[in-house]
């Protein structure tokens, strides 16, 4: 009988529409970037091994206004939440806080992670990256910079997210009772 060894986790991406977070999971999941990526229309998913012991189901959402009223939903059961935004655009800079309270609401943050996302930084930043990491430990949470389009820090930030992950004192204890099972069911007298 197989038995997995792998712990899966609901990791959320949210931000504002055409920051780039679909490129980001392209970009992490499949090697790949579409100039043209179409708009997400609520919420598709991906599952990604991320390494041997941790696979992420990972929610990709629609950054439109008209989405955003059933978003609560989503940080439900998320073991993590990804906060995207586009470094070259201020105003989606400014919606983080519309993204955290929306957060801090429906997410249960004792049992959760979370980490801000600078995309696009391969081009010119309307957002001080020190002002946006500034944002980030305001809020205890990890901060990377990223550009989707030249696959630069993509899978850094992550990989960066996987081990806030395995911080969560939930996960620590499953580690923990895994490895005090036997490695075997079988019974030897």
């Amino acid at each position: 009988m197989y038995i997995s060894t792998h712990m899966q986790y609901k990791v959320v991406i949210v931000g504002n529409a055409n920051t780039g977070k679909t490129s980001l999971l392209n970009q992490y999941a499949f090697s790949k970037f579409q100039v043209d990526c179409p708009t997400t229309i609520g919420v598709e998913f991906t599952h990604v091994e991320a390494d041997n012991e941790t696979k992420l189901v990972i929610w990709d959402t629609a950054g439109q206004e008209r989405f955003q009223s059933t978003c609560g939903y989503l940080y439900r059961g998320a073991h993590a939440i990804m906060f995207v935004y586009d470094t070259t655009n201020r105003d989606s800079f400014n919606a983080l806080e519309k993204w955290w309270r929306q957060y801090y609401c429906f997410g249960d943050i004792a049992k959760s992670v979370a980490i801000l996302v600078g995309n696009k930084s391969d081009q010119q930043p309307q957002v001080d990256s020190e002002e946006a990491k500034a944002w980030a430990v305001q809020k205890g949470m990890c901060y990377a910079e990223t550009s989707a389009k030249e696959n630069d820090h993509v899978t850094e930030a992550f990989a960066m997210l996987v081990r806030q992950l395995h911080t969560l004192p939930a996960v620590q204890k499953n580690v923990f009772m895994k490895k005090q099972k036997p490695t075997s069911e079988r019974c030897f007298y």
